[in-house]
Parts: C-alpha cells; sequence; structure tokens
C-alpha cells in the first residue's frame, strides 16, 4: 500500500472509465484536497464527467484521457508530448488508477521528474469484498473517507412549489443489458405513479435510445402532458441541474444512478448481478433493491420504496 507525501501542490489524478467509475473517484478528491494546502488539482478522466468535477470546485483543471496526447503515457519510447510534458514538470504527485502491468506509465512518470507516483488497479481483485471508494482510497493509504458523501455542487435554483416536489426522474439504461429492468416493468411503475398523480421525467443518454422509445411505445398516453418529459442527449451538468429538483429517483446501477445519489436525491438503486458491496452509491439516501436476474423484479417492492421516499 503507498502512502501520500507530507507535502504536494500539484497534482495530477488520472481516472479512466465509465461516467459511475469518475464520480466515485470524488470522495477521494475531497479527501485529498483536506491533505494539503490549497493544492492545485488537475484530473484526467472521462470528458462527459469533467464539466462536473470543475463545477464542484474539487479539480483545477480537467483533460479527457482519450485524447491522442495522454496515450504517450504508455511509449515505450519515453513521454515526447509537449502539453504532457509541460504538466508534469509541474507536478509533485501522480495517482494513476488504471492497468499498467508493465510498469511503463510508472516508468515515464518518474523519468519525467515527478517526485512521487503511485499506480493501482482501478478496481479491487475479484472476490473482493470492498467497497470501490474505500478501496481506492486503501491505494494511498487513506483509511477515513466520508462515506455518505454529497456533492459539493451549488447549482442554479429553481422556483419550488408543490407539483415540483413531487416530480419523480427515472433513468432506464446501464452499461450493460444485464444490469437493466425490463422496459415493460418501467412502463408499468410510471403508469402506477400516474394513478398516484406523480409527474415524471424520463433520462436517456447516447446507449439509451431505444430503451426510451420502447417505453414509450408501452405507455398509454399520460393523465396530462406535464405528467411525462424526457431529457435525451444533455451535458451530465445539465443533467446534475435538472435531479437537484426532484423528490426522488430509481434507476439500475449506472453513472446517472451515482450521480442522483450523489446529489442527495431519494435514490432507488436496482441490482441484478452486480454487487452492491463493491458499487453501491454512495449519496445519503439510497435503497438498494437487488434480484438476480433483474429481470424477474417485479414491480411492487419498486413501487414501495418509491412511496415511501415520497
Amino acid at each position: 500500500m503507498e502512502t501520500l507525501p507530507p507535502v504536494a501542490s500539484h497534482i495530477l489524478i488520472i481516472r479512466p472509465g465509465a461516467i459511475g467509475d469518475t464520480l466515485l473517484v470524488f470522495p477521494i478528491i475531497r479527501a485529498i484536497r483536506k491533505i494539503y494546502n490549497n493544492p492545485r488539482i488537475t484530473l484526467v478522466g472521462n470528458p462527459a464527467v469533467l464539466p462536473l468535477a470543475l463545477a464542484t470546485g474539487l479539480v483545477d483543471e480537467a483533460s479527457d484521457y482519450g485524447h491522442l496526447r495522454w496515450s504517450s503515457l504508455f511509449s515505450s519510447s519515453g513521454i515526447h508530448s509537449p502539453a504532457v510534458l509541460d504538466q508534469l514538470q509541474h507536478t509533485d504527485l501522480a495517482i494513476c488508477w488504471l492497468h499498467d502491468p508493465e510498469g511503463m506509465l510508472e516508468q515515464n512518470l518518474r523519468r519525467a521528474g515527478i517526485g512521487k507516483v503511485i499506480v493501482a488497479p482501478g478496481r479491487p481483485p475479484e472476490g473482493q469484498h470492498i467497497h470501490i471508494v474505500a478501496y481506492l482510497a486503501q491505494t494511498i493509504g487513506l483509511h477515513h473517507i466520508e462515506i455518505p458523501y454529497k456533492l459539493p455542487l451549488k447549482l442554479i435554483e429553481h422556483p419550488t412549489h408543490h407539483s415540483c416536489i413531487q416530480r419523480i426522474a427515472i433513468h432506464p439504461g446501464s452499461g450493460g443489458a444485464q444490469k437493466c429492468w425490463p422496459f415493460s416493468s418501467f412502463a408499468a411503475l410510471i403508469e402506477q405513479l400516474w394513478h398516484r398523480n406523480y409527474p415524471i421525467l424520463l433520462l436517456a443518454g447516447p446507449a439509451d435510445h431505444h430503451r426510451i422509445d420502447a417505453i414509450q411505445r408501452l405507455l398509454p398516453p399520460p393523465p396530462q402532458p406535464a405528467m411525462f418529459t424526457t431529457l435525451i442527449d444533455e451535458p451530465l451538468l445539465h443533467v446534475a441541474q435538472c435531479l437537484q429538483q426532484y423528490r426522488c429517483y430509481i434507476g439500475n446501477d449506472s453513472g446517472i444512478t451515482h450521480l442522483a445519489a450523489m446529489l442527495g436525491v431519494p435514490t432507488i438503486a436496482l441490482f441484478g448481478s452486480s454487487d452492491p458491496t463493491n458499487w453501491r452509491p454512495i449519496g445519503p439516501t439510497v435503497t438498494i433493491i437487488q434480484k438476480h436476474p433483474l429481470q424477474t423484479l417485479p414491480v411492487e417492492p419498486v413501487l414501495t420504496a418509491v412511496l415511501h421516499h415520497i
């Protein structure tokens, strides 16, 4: 296990992965900020999450890990990108959560003159039952991470009235089909909530269009037009601004579910084969409902959990 150096003024954090992977590093970044005196932190990761990371004030700079210049970190001939070399010349500490089996990344970072380099796999070993946030903290020698965690984000405030308070957001997608509750189950849940006069927002990213279309085909017309809205392919920061206004959120094991939970929205997370011990959302009000396979989870327990929160 590595440990953080006593002093660091410029810190580089590299965390590739999906939206949820990047969001779950936020509590670690906050803990690092508390250790050092006003450090300058650069996060290299998923481009969808970077504007949110900047808006929270957790990081000072952000860069897309998919940009070609970062591939030079793994070059056997060393780092040749002027932009990367300039970044590294001002870096005291580099923390990289990724796969580096041959040690090429670590070697290149040390050759660039960084005083302290920590490289660790981005997730715990198979079969190890530890939450991902606790695991990431352990890789850098931290043992006291605040969980549950709420995003330090001040968003645009909107007028709140009774109809806003009872709105419910649903995201039916995830990174894999096996993680997704069936279209028909989401449609049945929405109908049940409409019968109780709860407006619904249906969220979708680029990979979710077919799910949204399938659910809409199964639904009858809403009782009133305002009872059903969609938010499709919007930037994550805008999604966060919208979610913060909602009374409850329901979703599969996905990055948007992690976002809703970390915003403090009461969140119902549906899990199938994924282990909540490792991947549970870390917001202040989270209910886990697990059924394997997830396709066999009936609507009733989900509806009961929603009504409990609202």
